[in-house]
C-alpha cells in the first residue's frame, strides 16, 4: 500500500502509529491493578475450571473447582498458574511493547494489523528462548474500538528440543476485551496448538482457555496486604501468557 494511502487511513480517529501507541498504552495497566476471574481450560475431553480472587485469604485465592478427565498438559498449566502466585498477571499483555521487534503496520479502512518478529526477552527461559527466537506475530486492533482484538504467534521453522523432540508447529492465539472503566485491555481467551514428536512419529496437542467473570480492583482496596505486580519493563508476552 502506498505510504500516502496508509497515512490517510485512521483508526479511532488517529493515524496508524498513534492508534498503535494508544492500543499499547491500554495493554499496560497500573502495577497495582488486580483481577479476580474464572477460567475454563479444555484439551480434548479433559476440563479444568479454576477461580482466582486476589482479595481472598491466601489459602483460598486460587481454587480448582472442576477436574474432569486425565490430561497431564492441563494439570501442568493449572499448576503453573498456581505457582505464579498472582495468577491474574496472565490476563495482561503489559510487556507487549518490548516484544514488538521489526514491527510493520498494515491494514484497510476497517481493520489494522501489525506484523512483527518476536523479540527475545532476558526473562525467557531456555525453552522459551528457543521458541521466541523463531516466532513471528500478528497483532489485530478491533475496528470498533481501536484497542487490542487479537495476537497470534507462530514459529517460522521447526524447533528441536534437547530431549530429541522436534516441534513442527507451534501457535498461540490470544483474544482481548477492553474495559472503558479501567482503561485496560485484557485477555479473554487463548489457544495453544503444538505438533511434533520423535523418531518419525508426530502428534498434535491443543489447549483452549476461556476467561470469564473478570472483576478488576486495586491492590490496596479493602485494606488488603497484597504485593503490586512488577512494572512491565522486560518480560515477554509468550513467557507470561502461555
Amino acid at each position: 500500500m502506498p505510504a500516502f494511502l496508509l497515512f490517510a487511513i485512521t483508526w479511532a480517529g488517529l493515524p496508524p502509529e498513534q492508534a498503535l501507541e494508544r492500543a499499547l498504552d491500554a495493554a499496560e495497566p497500573p502495577g497495582a491493578l488486580r483481577a479476580a476471574f474464572h477460567a475454563t481450560l479444555t484439551a480434548g475431553n479433559a476440563v479444568r475450571r479454576i477461580e482466582f480472587d486476589p482479595y481472598a485469604d491466601p489459602a483460598n485465592r486460587f481454587r480448582v473447582t472442576l477436574s474432569h478427565g486425565a490430561n497431564d498438559e492441563l494439570d501442568a498449566v493449572v499448576q503453573g498458574w498456581r505457582d505464579e502466585g498472582q495468577a491474574d498477571t496472565r490476563l495482561f499483555a503489559d510487556d507487549l511493547r518490548v516484544s514488538l521487534g521489526d514491527a510493520r503496520i498494515a491494514g484497510a479502512a476497517d481493520s489494522m494489523a501489525v506484523s512483527f518478529r518476536h523479540k527475545v526477552s532476558i526473562n525467557d527461559g531456555p525453552i522459551d528462548a528457543e521458541f521466541s527466537a523463531r516466532m513471528v506475530g500478528r497483532l489485530q486492533l478491533d475496528p470498533r474500538t481501536g484497542y487490542l482484538q487479537s495476537i497470534a504467534y507462530d514459529i517460522e521453522r521447526p524447533v528441536k528440543l534437547d530431549n530429541g523432540t522436534t516441534v513442527d508447529q507451534y501457535n498461540q492465539t490470544y483474544q482481548f476485551g477492553y474495559s472503558s472503566r479501567w482503561d485496560v485491555s485484557f485477555v479473554t481467551a487463548y489457544d495453544l496448538t503444538a505438533k511434533g514428536g520423535q523418531w518419525g512419529m508426530s502428534e498434535t496437542r491443543s489447549i483452549h482457555v476461556e476467561l470469564t467473570d473478570i472483576a478488576f480492583g486495586f491492590a490496596g482496596d479493602s485494606g488488603q496486604d497484597l504485593e503490586a505486580k512488577p512494572s512491565p519493563d522486560t518480560t515477554a508476552l509468550t513467557a507470561n501468557l502461555r
